[in-house]
């Protein structure tokens, strides 16, 4: 039986874009199952009051970023008034409950962190919504009505409920048996983790 790893990433998060594919490319070398855990506290209204905005912490964090993109070849944009201002993640956030739903998660994620950080698009401008159903081929109106529904809200408060108990404080931030591997830097650790435990492919 394969390994359940639990991967808690967030839309908002530059980090868990860069991350995304190295992530994916775990379940094709190893004998584990990744569970996608959509993470975010203002998608989940949990957020609380915003803190001091740490302009050392952001431009460190913006030029690291762009250390990994330019390693891994991938484009990054950020929003002009970011981290001031950020784009609203509610609904995407849920919609990647709705895409799991569908079985297309994984094109969602991909689809949707290309457009947010590889381009620079603001997810809730209308034209973002209905090119990524587009390009997904699922109808709009209906993609809308199911992010929206009551249940997806109350599945994506219970998820943001639960990684608040297992420890999890940013993303990405992977869970194996309750141990915590957090950051785009673990992944190495986290391969030999796997390859510990006999899990290679």
């Amino acid at each position: 039986m394969s390994l359940q790893v639990e991967v808690f990433y967030s839309f908002q998060s530059p980090y868990s874009y860069l991350a995304i594919e190295s992530i994916y490319d775990l379940e094709k070398k190893y004998d584990i199952e990744l569970l996608w855990q959509p993470f975010s506290a203002k998608a989940s209204s949990q957020q609380g009051a915003a803190g001091a905005v740490l302009a050392e912490k952001f431009s460190y964090l913006i030029e690291d970023t762009k250390r990994y993109a330019a390693k891994l070849n991938l484009p990054l944009e950020y929003p002009e008034s970011w981290p001031t201002e950020e784009f609203d993640p509610t609904r995407i956030t849920r919609g990647a409950l709705v895409a799991a739903d569908m079985g297309i998660l994984m094109e969602y994620n991909y689809k949707v962190f290309q457009r947010w950080w590889g381009e620079g698009l603001d997810p809730n401008e209308e034209e973002f919504t209905a090119e990524l159903c587009e390009d997904l081929d699922i109808e709009l109106g209906d993609f809308l009505s199911k992010s929206s529904a009551s249940e997806v809200r109350q599945r994506l408060k219970a998820i943001y409920a639960r990684g608040r108990k297992l420890g999890v404080f940013d993303t990405p931030t992977i869970v194996i048996d309750k141990e915590r591997f957090y950051g785009i830097d673990k992944l190495p650790y986290l391969e030999e983790h796997f390859k510990s435990l006999g899990l290679a492919q």
